[in-house]
């Protein structure tokens, strides 16, 4: 599934999506990206991708 994601640095926390304000978190994702695994965020309302740049070794 191709979907667009939003690059965002993680400040203190990231718990209301920057792009339609839902307040209340996110759904998580694995992606496979070589070697690496990269754990995405997908907000509940708006449905968009975020990469917080955090992979899993």
């Amino acid at each position: 599934m191709a979907c667009k994601i939003h690059r965002i640095i993680l400040e203190e926390e990231f718990k209301i999506c920057p792009l339609c304000n839902y307040p209340d978190g996110f759904h998580s994702m694995l992606q496979r990206d070589g070697e690496e695994i990269r754990w995405l965020f997908i907000c509940p309302s708006c449905h968009e991708v975020f990469d917080i740049n955090h992979t899993l070794k």
